[in-house]
């Protein structure tokens, strides 16, 4: 859809505001395309207890002579914004994290789901450099992992040794593409998308081709909330969270202006029996009740998050982005300029209002990279 001026109802980037979802009038005229991403089975184990897992995703998307803009909606089984959080553990006496992979036993059965944030991303061929892109798209970065090889020492034979998974990497020192990655909250919070693009990964076996554009410092965005510290009193270590917001319940985030304004407090040590002491020269003490500890397959109200979040900066920071929860499913609004003046050739520029095909992945329902994928698609501009 051509717009004559820009839509009324932007993207807001300005932290701590929460888009309620409201949409500007204007995107009533634009068309929509609905398709069925589904999650493939890409060999390798690669989205093993995955496959199968789909939703329909409806987009549509509007420009000017300045910016792109696409609306994006897809239902889920439930709001997925849940990151590594810590929890006690009273038997070991020590802090864990929940893992964002699902933990199955030996019989392939999940025992515990994971825990990870919902993400939707977007994958662009810059400047046609990758050639197979048009009609692969995504799957034409898509790389099932080779396996290596090894002296078995006991027959004497060298044996392959399994890499599970794929890597995402283009096919030759000339090809990029770009690639654009929202998750729920740094979309919901920070009100951004990862700027991001794929190169070959100098040709590497099982390379990660996969990087960010540049910031303008390195830990911008954000980082883990973990540190390793020794226990009072032994020469063991253990880790524990760098910060916590101490009473705070059900929060899935800690920002970086949490830490600045001493809303959260860091944590200064911990003992044998897990208490962990705050720089304000409070304790926390995990063992009284439940609320630091897993309960059934969720977790106690006061478990702390596992990322330390701010704003993207930089390059990086290319796409505004909003994510909001409709109560059965997300809409995302992501806005980026037709041409970013980007030197480095990592972002796709659109300024030509050419055809650009494209292909969509979406995480949901537990899965940390299984990502339901929709390949083959086209953007085209209404001149």
């Amino acid at each position: 859809m051509k717009l004559t001026s820009p839509l009324g109802i932007d993207v807001n980037t300005t932290t701590g505001y929460i888009w309620d979802g409201t949409l500007d009038a204007a995107w009533g005229n634009a068309k929509k395309l609905t398709v069925h991403a589904v999650v493939p089975d890409a060999g390798n184990n690669t989205f093993d207890g995955f496959i199968g897992n789909s939703t329909d995703i409806t987009l549509r998307s509007a420009h000017d002579n300045t910016n792109i803009w696409f609306l994006v909606e897809f239902p889920v089984p439930f709001k997925g914004d849940k990151s590594s959080y810590w929890y006690f553990n009273p038997t070991t006496k020590r802090w864990a994290q929940e893992s964002g992979a699902p933990v199955v036993d030996l019989n392939g059965n999940v025992t515990r789901e994971g825990f990870t944030q919902d993400t939707y991303t977007m994958l662009w061929n810059i400047d046609n450099s990758c050639a197979t892109f048009s009609s692969l798209s995504c799957y034409a970065c898509c790389h099932v992992n080779v396996p290596t090889y090894k002296l078995d020492t006991l027959t004497g034979n060298i044996v392959p040794v399994p890499v599970f998974g794929t890597r995402m990497r283009t096919n030759g020192p000339e090809e990029k593409v770009d690639q654009w990655r929202v998750r729920a909250v740094q979309g919901t919070y920070m009100h951004q998308a990862s700027d991001e693009y794929e190169d070959w990964g100098l040709g590497a076996l099982n390379a990660n081709g996969r990087k960010t554009d540049p910031q303008l410092v390195t830990t911008d965005g954000g980082k883990t909330n973990s540190q390793t510290l020794t226990i009072t009193g032994m020469t063991a270590t253990t880790k524990v969270p760098i910060f916590v917001i101490p009473n705070r319940t059900n929060y899935n985030a800690i920002f970086v202006s949490d830490t600045v304004s001493g809303t959260a407090i860091k944590v200064i040590a911990v003992d044998s029996n897990g208490v962990l002491t705050l720089a304000n020269s409070t304790t926390i003490d995990p063992n009284v009740g439940t609320d630091y500890q897993q309960i059934g397959a969720g977790d106690g109200p006061k478990v702390v998050p596992g990322s330390i979040v701010g704003p993207y900066s930089g390059s990086k920071a290319d796409i505004s982005a909003n994510m909001y929860y409709t109560g059965t499913g997300w809409r995302i609004l992501l806005k980026r300029k037709l041409n970013t003046g980007d030197l480095l050739k990592e972002d796709v520029d659109f300024s030509s209002l050419e055809d650009h095909p494209f292909g969509i992945g979406a995480m949901f329902n537990h899965a940390n990279e299984e990502h339901a994928i929709v390949a083959g698609l086209l953007l085209r501009f209404e001149q």
